[in-house]
């Protein structure tokens, strides 16, 4: 089974080599990286040459952002499976094994999601968090949860919804996760933590919990979150059950039933401030 992973990539020179080998080491022959630059300046593809001969497909050129990347990737993937790793995150060990494994064990499954480790800049485990399975009362309320490149997809899945959207920046994953689940779609949660999230002064999504709030770059950013959230609320509004009391209500009950939840909250306790390296040990 070939899997293809996409790395976008834009002036990530500090961790892009360690996103690499991330991937590189996962000990899976049926594979292909495709890395799509932006035309990083710092000197990203000057660590990115060393690997270049590792590469299916590699590229740094002015683009429209991550989505475009992310789109140019897989229009050329060649993988029965797709999924993408930015490159200030990391693949974590064993990851792709358990995509073949799963795929393997149920033919007729075309997306799966796994469970995320957040870290910092130096590899610290900053949260261990563990997803529930699908469970369509939770996704009629509109509660699920899935980060981006934990997810994993057959790529007759993605071309026959679409593709990703092209004008959203932020809120990509979570739309395309949506319109899986509109086209009848019921995803595979893995049992081990696929994806580590590295949050950093100068990465796209959490570079806000390092900024002044008055920052006015950053105001612009909220803006934009916002008005895409809204964009997904709006086009899963027939999908979702209108929640007749707090979502917050829903969203506790959710975690005192998932054995998943409890059990990712256990590894956060005893894994917190550790190594990454410490999680597979």
């Amino acid at each position: 089974m070939k899997i293809s992973i996409v790395m976008p990539s834009f002036n990530q020179a500090r961790y892009v080599e360690a996103a690499i080998q991330s991937v590189l080491s996962q000990q899976y022959d049926d594979l292909e990286i495709l890395f799509v630059d932006g035309g990083s300046t710092d000197g990203t593809m000057e660590i990115v040459e060393k690997y270049r001969d590792r590469l299916a497909y590699c590229v740094s050129e002015p683009d429209k952002g991550q989505s475009d990347a992310l789109h140019k990737g897989f229009s050329r993937a060649k993988g029965e499976v797709l999924s993408w790793l930015n490159t200030d995150d990391l693949l974590l060990p064993g990851a792709l094994k358990q995509v073949e494994r799963s795929f393997s064990e149920r033919p007729q499954q075309s997306w799966l999601l796994g469970n995320v480790v957040w870290i910092d800049a130096e590899d610290r485990i900053l949260r261990c968090w563990r997803g529930e399975g699908y469970t369509p009362g939770w996704m009629k309320l509109g509660l699920f949860a899935a980060g981006g490149p934990s997810g994993f997809f057959k790529k007759e899945l993605y071309e026959r919804i679409g593709g990703l959207n092209l004008n959203l920046h932020y809120q990509m994953d979570t739309e395309l996760w949506w319109r899986f689940a509109m086209a009848g779609e019921r995803f595979h949660r893995l049992d081990g933590y696929t994806w580590a999230l590295r949050l950093h002064e100068e990465a796209k999504v959490s570079g806000h919990m390092f900024a002044d709030s008055n920052d006015e770059k950053q105001k612009k950013v909220t803006l934009e979150k916002r008005r895409e959230r809204e964009h997904v609320l709006e086009i899963t509004s027939e999908f979702r059950m209108k929640r007749p009391i707090a979502k917050s209500l829903f969203s506790g009950a959710r975690k005192l039933t998932s054995p998943a939840y409890i059990h990712g909250m256990i590894d956060h306790f005893r894994w917190r401030g550790k190594d990454l390296k410490s999680i597979n040990e």
